[in-house]
């Protein structure tokens, strides 16, 4: 585990891979280096269990979700995040969840942008790897109502190709006519 100051020099390097983190709420925040300090910053050991039934654990540093959600002044009565992807993946995590979560921008102490094609990952405790999002762009949160379908807001086939672990996926149209 990497020490406090060595967080934010790291992370301030890290950040520098690509455009800010936004986070809606009353007050938008924007995460980049010179708001750092606004964040409570953690490093937490994440399993990521990945759709192919493969899983890993690593080291993951960043700001928590409860500190960016604080600092954009999210009302208590969010029920869900809908977090989107630099390539308009979009899903969305219920709240309880996602507050155990860190927006990473560290996988074992190192900038995740200096060996990826995204530059941060957003890890929660307990989701699937497909919920927990590579090169997160956006964060919202939502107010439901009960029998409102969170799923219905997701965009889980974004047009052309994703950020993968070691491989492509398409949109659900041309899985289909590689399937026949």
């Amino acid at each position: 585990m990497i020490g406090i100051m060595d967080d934010y020099g790291s992370l301030a390097d890290a950040l520098a891979f690509g455009p800010p983190v936004t986070v809606d709420g009353p007050d938008r925040v924007a995460v980049t280096e010179a708001r750092l300090a606004d964040f409570e910053i953690t490093t937490e050991a994440v399993e990521i269990i990945c759709a192919t039934g493969s899983s890993y654990t690593a080291d993951w540093t960043g700001p928590t979700v409860g500190s960016l959600l604080d600092a954009a002044g999210v009302e208590p009565d969010t029920t869900h995040l809908l977090v989107v992807s630099a390539d308009e993946y979009a899903v969305t995590i219920p709240i309880r969840e996602a507050l155990g979560g860190v927006l990473a921008f560290l996988k074992d102490g190192v900038p995740i942008g200096a060996h990826q094609e995204y530059t941060n990952r957003l890890v929660t405790p307990g989701t699937e790897g497909a919920r927990d999002i590579k090169g997160a762009a956006r964060i919202e949160p939502l107010t439901l109502e009960p029998g409102e379908d969170p799923e219905a807001l997701e965009n889980l086939f974004p047009e052309g190709e994703r950020f993968t672990a070691n491989r492509v996926e398409h949109d659900a149209e041309e899985s289909a006519e590689r399937s026949q």
